[in-house]
């Protein structure tokens, strides 16, 4: 299988989490192309670096002035896929994929996807605010901003928050309770905020608490996430397949009419095994569940 027929493979089969971490990588790649493309024109790395950012980055990177951003409203959308240094999204998967494959598994693709979004929106209102109306504790100097920082740590957050006695095993400490990993993040956060370090601490603070909020409404019974991928999903249909669609018409004869009690019993069932995985996520960790356990949870949360 070449690496075009695996990448394929990995979009249909790998979830929401997989299919963010190419998009991501995939823009990150296309930048480096056309940096790569610009040097010989350039003949400089700097020159190159600066025509690539006029004419590509900063069409998709995003603003806190008000003005230009009139001009380039889906930059609030498409700045949480940019990334122009190798460190940058290194981490940011890393964080993606550790946090995100426990939110898939236990709360679905489409919360997952409800989660980074929102999440990336609610990193650049909070860093749009701080820049106009807090200016001084930034030096005055109206700023950009780029990566997927504020939407994986919302991600990270929204399940340590949705199970927070969830234990993770992390290398050369052991297991520890997955939402004091999410503290150390956010405490860190909190303490960049007005260093100066050209990082956007507060767009990471911002998708940490729309991670946060959304949790403790989801167990509250409102679905924050999954009503906004709903709404995309009307406006821009996603997944839809093009063309007529196969009718299949299903025949009942002879088949007896199932009763409410085996219904219910079967989903007393169901969730009788969700709820022990899910203590034994508790006790040994996500790590300890077998593929079988992890497919069947998987499937549950999307209500298969």
């Amino acid at each position: 299988m070449g690496l075009q027929d695996d990448l394929r493979m990995q979009w249909r089969t790998g979830g929401m989490v997989v299919r963010l971490i190419l998009i991501n990588a995939a823009v990150f790649l296309g930048l480096l192309i056309i940096q790569l493309v610009l040097l010989g024109v350039a003949g400089d790395r700097m020159s190159a670096l600066a025509l690539r950012d006029f004419y590509v980055v900063q069409w998709l990177r995003s603003t806190s002035d008000l003005g230009a951003l009139l001009w380039k409203p889906w930059t609030v959308f498409t700045y949480m896929f940019v990334h122009t240094e190798f460190g940058h999204i290194f981490w940011n998967m890393i964080m993606l994929w550790f946090g995100g494959r426990m939110f898939q598994d236990l709360l679905g693709d489409k919360r997952l996807l409800g989660n980074y979004l929102l999440g990336g929106l609610s990193g650049f209102a909070l860093f749009a605010l701080s820049q106009n109306l807090l200016p001084g504790m930034h030096g005055g100097v109206t700023a950009g901003i780029q990566g997927a920082s504020a939407a994986a740590l919302s991600v990270f957050v929204g399940i340590a928050a949705y199970r927070p006695d969830m234990i993770v095993n992390l290398i050369l400490i052991g297991p520890v309770k997955l939402m004091y990993v999410a503290a150390v993040f956010v405490l860190l956060d909190l303490v960049g905020i007005g260093s100066g370090d050209g990082v956007a601490h507060e767009a990471h603070i911002g998708g940490a608490l729309y991670g946060f909020l959304a949790a403790q409404q989801l167990k509250r019974g409102s679905d924050w996430s999954l009503r906004f991928v709903e709404l995309l999903g009307r406006l821009w249909p996603f997944g839809k397949r093009k063309g007529p669609r196969m009718r299949v018409e299903k025949s009942f004869v002879g088949r007896a009419p199932r009763k409410d009690a085996d219904y219910n019993a079967n989903k007393r069932e169901k969730q009788a095994r969700v709820d022990s995985i899910l203590d034994k996520i508790s006790r040994s960790g996500y790590d300890s569940l077998s593929k079988e356990e992890k497919d069947f949870l998987f499937k549950a949360s999307d209500g298969k």
